[in-house]
């Protein structure tokens, strides 16, 4: 039996939204991209729990949701937002399960820059290379070695694929700027020299990324392991532009997700049903044969790519943001033609993706950023509205609408047991911080 189960490889990006040739971007070269398409799934609405890596990729390895998993924030020593120690992570599900498991890469759903390797180890990985700046030139090396190596080959393995590209600076590991089949400018943001020369910049990162997911399919090839392998190629939210990471747009909270795996999953598929990443565990757990347990919030989607058993879709998916740079809360619910988001903070500027402050395609795009105040309410008709420019919460004509999307946004943060519910969240470092100084005050 432990032959015939699938291995499991899951390759994920930083802030690559939807930014690949499969999903339209003609001027990126990803060829390896392509073909990881052509022999598997597209889902083509995939969308993420949060804008913001840690807790994104908290859902993508826990199916739950960030504030279900303690992670409302990055995994970084200033705000000290970790993992609930109760929170089961796919690499234990896994291990528990006799596979094999190993890590490649920055696991910035666990820690951030610490070195404290043993949260790691704890969460289920049999082998641990973990590295914050981990390029895709390295992959090819690593994971042969890691497969060369393996003292008990009978084993299914599963390993995750942390790479830096695409994140800021575009530079990483000497990319070069990249237009050699132009540059594509996205609808929402002005098509400035800064802002093509910004891009250009990215394209490069995204042209090196495919090359890393190249060495994976090379070496699953070269070993005989392609037929009966899943691999998952994703990222943890959208691009690092203004009105995209941060922000709960769709730019900023859509994600590219593709599936291949011969044995199961007919090639050329695309489906366009609502999918969020905190149905990526539940998916490859029950494409592994693990029984589900009760505490998952997602939903597992592997009926429909293989088109075997039954599958309920979503009506609708929800996404978060709670803390980053600062405290900015907001919630939203998105339906194939609606998204609601409330603003909860709304007399605080939107937190804008740090990085992007000075560049020639912040200042560019200073005229489509909602900086101060924000609405408290947003409402958006995606059919009408895609780049989401006109809100609609104060339309009479949309008023049903936003009754039944609050509806469906407050049964969704009850039954999750949000804690914005209960009151403003401070960070753990608040905490820890407010401990250090009552106990010098009574001493």
């Amino acid at each position: 039996m432990k032959g015939n189960r699938l291995n499991i490889v899951v390759y994920i990006s930083h802030d690559t939204g939807r930014f690949i040739s499969p999903y339209g971007i003609r001027s990126v070269f990803t060829p390896n991209a392509d073909r990881v398409a052509a022999e598997g799934a597209v889902m083509e609405q995939a969308f993420c729990t949060a804008p913001q890596c840690s807790p994104s990729r908290a859902s993508i390895f826990t199916g739950r949701y960030p504030h279900s998993t303690g992670v409302l924030g990055l995994t970084d020593k200033w705000a000290g937002w970790s993992m609930n120690e109760s929170e089961i992570h796919l690499a234990r599900h896994l291990h528990d399960a006799g596979y094999e498991t190993a890590l490649f890469g920055f696991a910035h759903e666990i820690m951030s820059l610490d070195g404290d390797m043993e949260r790691v180890t704890r969460r289920g990985f049999d082998y641990n290379k973990f590295e914050v700046f981990y390029s895709s030139s390295k992959i090819y090396e690593d994971l042969n070695e890691f497969l060369f190596n393996r003292e008990e080959p009978e084993k299914p393995f599963y390993t995750q694929i942390a790479v830096f590209e695409t994140h800021r600076h575009y530079d990483f590991n000497n990319c070069q700027p990249d237009d050699t089949l132009g540059v594509t400018v996205p609808p929402f943001l002005n098509d400035s020299p800064g802002t093509r020369s910004d891009f250009a910049e990215l394209q490069g990162s995204v042209r090196r990324w495919d090359e890393g997911l190249g060495a994976i399919l090379d070496i699953l090839d070269r070993w005989n392991l392609t037929e009966n392998t899943l691999l998952v190629v994703t990222t943890d939210h959208g691009l690092a532009v203004p009105r995209a990471k941060c922000t709960l747009y769709d730019p900023g909270i859509e994600t590219m997700l593709i599936l291949r795996c011969p044995k199961y999953i007919h090639p050329t598929s695309r489906f366009k049903e609502l999918i969020s990443n905190v149905d990526i565990t539940p998916t490859i757990l029950e494409a592994s044969g693990v029984t589900l347990s009760s505490h998952i919030e997602g939903r597992s989607f592997w009926p429909l790519v293989t088109g075997c058993g039954d599958y309920k879709k979503n009506e609708a998916v929800f996404a978060e943001k709670t803390h980053h740079t600062y405290y900015d809360p907001k919630r939203c619910i998105r339906t194939e033609r609606f998204k609601y988001i409330r603003n909860f903070e709304a007399t605080s500027p939107e937190d804008t993706c740090i990085e992007l402050i000075g560049r020639p395609i912040y200042t560019d795009n200073l005229d489509k950023l909602r900086v101060f105040p924000q609405d408290p309410e947003e409402l958006y008709d995606l059919q009408a509205d895609p780049q989401e420019q006109h809100n609609l919460s104060d339309d009479a004509d949309f008023i049903e609408v936003k009754k039944e999307m609050i509806r469906k946004l407050g049964h969704w943060m009850k039954q999750t047991n949000d804690p914005i519910l209960h009151g403003p969240i401070a960070t753990p470092q608040f905490y820890t911080k407010l401990k250090e100084f009552t106990s010098g005050a009574e001493k």
